[in-house]
């Protein structure tokens, strides 16, 4: 059976066994989204999805992090969360807190940090294996509620998701029949961005892979920031969203409905000039 019907069938069983999941799927297909449009070739979606404000707010630094149990070790997912083996040192598992239709997360099954250098390889395999999901990466300091604990995430592709460069933000985009080749040119880029940033310990970024007539693309969003000022914010100037990858491709995600209401195009214009690193 190919892994994409496994993970069909995966849905199914844990709709029927775990009811957090069945309702937050049922929410998803009810969440408000708005768009924004620059002309007629930029569009921005906004998502009003108040099931992600634990990992929008989500304390990443080192002191919060020590201090609870890693919610992807096996020890402490849920009992009825049940996944699918993957290259013999990943679990494929549906996530409760679903963004996206299909959202799945790939944890490794060891506990080291998120970190994705030697590991695009990765990604670029699940991509071929799963041609209708894009596959996404938040870097430590980029949107990933959980740093510590290495892991990829996936859901079904649109057009949003798959948008490359323009106007707003920075995006390199890498493509080509051949794996290697992709990864050989992520490294490149990696050197490049690690220059940039030599202080961390991995470069600020986002990544989205996919594969697309039958070829295998990489895009990357190089980043300056974690969060845009407006997030640390206080009362109406405040605006809840902390961008991952989704964020940076095309779909913002406000957990609060009032951020929904009230964010308008010049808020996203500012918030992408900030946590967006340009690559010229």
């Amino acid at each position: 059976m190919q892994l994409q019907q496994k993970i069909d069938q995966l849905f199914t069983q844990q709709q029927n066994d775990w009811e957090q999941l069945k309702v937050a799927v049922e929410q998803l297909n009810h969440v408000k989204v708005k768009e924004f449009n620059w002309g007629n070739e930029l569009k921005i979606d906004v998502q009003f999805n108040s099931a992600r404000i634990i990992s929008a707010s989500a304390k990443v630094d080192k002191s919060s992090i020590e201090k609870r149990p890693c919610f992807l070790c096996e020890e402490n997912r849920p009992k009825v969360q049940s996944g699918i083996s993957f290259l013999d040192k990943y679990i494929i598992l549906v996530n409760p807190f679903p963004i996206l239709p299909k959202h799945l997360t790939i944890p490794l099954h060891s506990h080291v940090p998120q970190r994705i250098r030697r590991k695009v390889g990765d990604m670029l395999t699940l991509a071929e294996l799963l041609p209708d999901y894009i596959i996404f990466y938040n870097g430590p300091k980029c949107g990933a509620s959980a740093p510590d604990h290495f892991h990829l995430q996936a859901g079904l592709k649109s057009p949003v998701l798959m948008t490359g460069e323009n106007e707003l933000r920075s995006c390199l985009i890498i493509e080509s029949s051949s794996k290697q080749e992709v990864e050989d040119h992520f490294e490149d880029v990696y050197q490049y961005l690690h220059s940039r940033q030599p202080d961390e310990e991995e470069p600020l970024l986002n990544l989205i892979a996919f594969v697309e007539n039958n070829k295998y693309m990489l895009h990357i969003f190089p980043r300056k920031a974690h969060r845009p000022k407006q997030f640390f914010e206080e009362g109406k100037r405040q605006l809840l969203i902390s961008p991952g990858a989704i964020d940076m491709a095309g779909l913002i995600i406000t957990a609060r409905e009032e951020d929904f209401d009230k964010i308008k195009k010049e808020d996203i214009e500012d918030i992408y000039s900030q946590v967006s690193m340009s690559i010229i």
